[in-house]
């Protein structure tokens, strides 16, 4: 997953005063950012002017520096000239995104990670795309790192998975992959690891 950080933020903010123009009308060849600011300069010269027009295929986004003017053509609700018509609506951070919560308190022993290895950076790469990540605990006698966390479901965390790292030396980049295994459980007693 993104750790969104403070330049990210800012963008999300600055988007809110963004539309998303959908193309509803494209005939070949596919509309681009040039045809988007041509129908601006041709067909809307009187009408504000984004201030940056970018591609998020198949739409485009178009960013304003103020509210009134971001208001005025979110009011036109459609773009359209010889070419292209476009539906036009707030962008929002969540736009064409697959919204999932994740709700199932787990617990995962992970077998394998080599000593080396026993970082919160492994566990990220292992579970991010799976499980939100809020305690964790290693075992070095056991070699077993614990991790809790809420998942979707304690079976959409993966039995088996990869964990590897590059190796820069000289002209060649080895690959270094250690195998893991995850043994998940529902977890009904929180033990709130000191996450070290």
């Amino acid at each position: 997953m993104i750790d969104l950080g403070d330049e990210m933020e800012a963008t999300i903010v600055r988007l809110q005063l963004a539309i998303i123009a959908k193309p509803i009308t494209a005939p070949p060849p596919v509309p681009t950012t040039a045809d988007v600011e041509a129908m601006f300069a041709n067909h809307y010269q009187a009408s504000p002017q984004p201030v940056e027009i970018s591609y998020f295929p198949p739409d485009f986004i178009l960013q304003f520096d103020n509210k009134k003017n971001y208001d005025i053509v979110l009011s036109y609700q459609i773009l359209t000239d010889n070419k292209y018509t476009f539906s036009l609506a707030p962008w929002t951070h969540d736009a064409r995104c697959h919204l999932e919560a994740w709700k199932i308190p787990v617990n995962i022993d992970i077998h394998g990670i080599p000593p080396h290895a026993f970082h919160p950076k492994s566990l990220s790469v292992l579970l991010d795309p799976y499980c939100d990540i809020e305690a964790y605990t290693m075992d070095k006698k056991s070699g077993i790192r614990t991790v809790e966390g809420t998942a979707r479901s304690v079976s959409s965390i993966p039995v088996t998975g990869f964990l590897s790292y590059p190796q820069r030396t000289g002209y060649e980049t080895v690959i270094h992959t250690f195998p893991v295994t995850m043994q998940t459980s529902l977890l009904t007693i929180p033990r709130r690891y000191s996450s070290g």
